[in-house]
């Protein structure tokens, strides 16, 4: 009979001593390390954990990671009606930046074929273009993209979202980022680069449709925003660098992502960037953001924008 009562009890003091048992942990293990510079997240870091980074990120997400990327899968493509539509001819493409092993691209490339199984797509085929700066996250995702049988859709290369100068203007319908913006010191020149890249409302492609954005990142819930969100703050905190070091033997590279997500902007922050860019000639680019979608408890945010010119 005291069972339940003594279960009930263990909760809440198991909930107050996770956190604490972690953090303690990770004195432990940091005491010798020392503190990464701001640009670690930008190619050398991911070469180092790219053999187990699939196994520690479903770790470290609880297994959720996959059903935040469909969904914006799901959102920059309007459900799929980008593969469907009429672009004269030449099929969607569709640009991943931070692709690291090529989830996103992966999930792109299903959806597009898909469409195609059910003859519902376009008569051209979709094109798939994934970016990174880590030489051994594009292997991974190579033999990903290959094992799926994807590698017609799927072209995978080394390369940095602030530098994508061998892409040309107006050229993709959608581009997607998923946690990595984070990590790019010079966020705006990011953005910009993205904004060149993507098609415009207006511009000479048939449909008069412009490109969709689409940018998924972490972020620490806000106080006050309720128990669970504070959860999920201490989890970030304390047993997400806590995990990371443990399941790759790389402690440093795991107080990057524990302090690369406590640095990042808040939500309305990030919008505020996003909408306050000065891109291109004239500085009249920058982006609409239509919707920020807010995922596990606030610790996950998903961006939707147009590039727009004032």
């Amino acid at each position: 009979p005291s069972f339940f009562p003594r279960r009930i009890f263990l909760l809440p003091a198991a909930v107050v001593l996770l956190p604490v048992l972690a953090s303690v942990f990770i004195n432990l293990i940091y005491s010798s390390v020392s503190p990464p510079p701001s640009d670690f997240g930008t190619g050398a870091m991911f070469d180092q954990i790219a053999p187990r980074y699939d196994f520690i990120n479903r770790a470290l997400a609880l297994n959720l990671d996959t059903a935040w990327r469909r969904k914006m899968v799901r959102e920059v493509t309007d459900g799929g009606e980008l593969f469907r539509r009429d672009t004269g001819g030449k099929g969607a493409r569709i640009l991943d930046l931070a692709t690291g092993t090529a989830d996103v691209a992966i999930l792109l490339g299903e959806a597009a074929a898909e469409a195609e199984a059910e003859g519902t797509g376009s008569d051209a085929s979709t094109t798939i273009l994934g970016v990174d700066p880590s030489a051994n996250m594009i292997e991974v995702g190579r033999e990903k993209v290959s094992r799926r049988s994807l590698s017609e859709v799927i072209t995978l290369q080394i390369g940095d979202a602030r530098d994508l100068k061998g892409l040309k203007d107006s050229s993709f319908d959608a581009a997607t980022m998923s946690f990595g913006i984070r990590n790019v010191p010079e966020r705006d020149v990011a953005l910009c680069e993205i904004h060149r890249v993507l098609k415009k409302e207006g511009n000479k492609s048939k449909n008069n449709i412009g490109g969709k954005l689409g940018i998924l990142e972490f972020s620490e819930p806000q106080p006050g925003t309720g128990v669970l969100a504070y959860l999920a703050r201490l989890f970030i905190r304390h047993v997400v660098p806590a995990m990371g070091a443990v399941l790759s033997g790389a402690p440093r590279e795991y107080m990057h992502l524990q302090n690369s997500i406590r640095e990042f902007p808040s939500p309305e922050e990030f919008k505020a960037l996003m909408e306050g860019l000065e891109c291109g000639r004239g500085g009249k680019g920058t982006f609409r953001v239509e919707e920020i979608v807010q995922m596990n408890f606030g610790s996950v945010q998903l961006y939707l924008a147009t590039p727009i010119k004032r």
